[in-house]
């Protein structure tokens, strides 16, 4: 680790002068800097960038192993070594002090080590707010906006090619009675492994789940529902299904949505 201790990212103020080496020096310079940065704030290029900065600081400072931890306030302490290496002893040691750097040989200055963990940490935050749009953060199923994307697309490839799929929806208790969040919580789950490959799976609202099923029959429905009362230990008594499927019933997303609702509550 370095001599000084690394201050949490969020609270550092870095000059230009403290944090990029003059010309000359070891170390990135100022544009590699900002281009990881904007990297680091990017939807698209996941927890990548953060294995791209500790190449990019090793190979810069001739380093032979650097580990880096950083405490996230949702994931708590998550650890990065050098060429996905496993974690060793000193890295679990730093996990417990929650924040640093491990350089070997330890010859990275303060500044650049606080740059190195601010980025992880923009990493970080990006990632975690991503999969919270993706996600369904009760469930970690897909979120209502991403399961309708996804079935837009399913119905463009049915309107275009004829490719059959079936949109199953599922409801536990009602919307006036719906479960409390932590039974939400395990329902979801129980749903997520009730699905098999290939199968896309969202949360609608409260206890209603919904599902895209590639070639499914009515056999394959019964069958999703008896896994998913297996999973849960839900009585079939205790639920609501219903379904529509495409092209039969309509390409149009909406209208397949009605139909299955329609067939939900008729």
């Amino acid at each position: 680790m370095s001599e000084a201790a690394a201050p949490s990212p969020a609270s550092v103020t870095i000059t230009p002068a403290d944090a990029f080496p003059p010309n000359g020096s070891p170390g990135p310079g100022p544009n590699e800097w900002i281009g990881l940065l904007h990297r680091a704030a990017s939807e698209t290029h996941g927890l990548d960038v953060i294995y791209d900065l500790l190449d990019l600081v090793a190979e810069r400072f001739s380093l032979d192993d650097l580990t880096a931890v950083v405490t996230n306030e949702t994931l708590g302490p998550q650890a990065f070594r050098l060429g996905r290496r496993p974690i060793d002893a000193e890295g679990f040691a730093l996990v417990r002090e929650g924040i640093g750097l491990i350089a070997a040989p330890n010859r990275v200055p303060p500044g650049a080590e606080r740059l190195v963990l601010g980025l992880i940490d923009v990493a970080l935050a990006t990632q975690l707010a991503r999969r919270h749009l993706v996600r369904d953060p009760t469930t970690g199923l897909l979120s209502r906006q991403v399961f309708n994307e996804a079935l837009r697309a399913a119905a463009a490839q049915s309107s275009r090619y004829g490719w059959t799929f079936t949109l199953l929806v599922l409801q536990i208790g009602t919307t006036e009675a719906p479960p409390p969040d932590g039974e939400i919580r395990r329902l979801g789950h129980a749903f997520a492994r009730a699905l098999r490959s290939g199968d896309t799976g969202g949360r609608l609202y409260r206890a209603t789940f919904s599902a895209l099923l590639p070639n499914a029959t009515a056999q394959s429905l019964h069958a999703l529902v008896e896994r998913f009362c297996g999973e849960s230990g839900v009585g079939v008594a205790a639920l609501r299904f219903a379904s529509a499927t495409a092209p039969n019933d309509s390409v149009d997303p909406a209208e397949l949505f009605r139909l299955a609702g329609t067939r939900l509550h008729g």
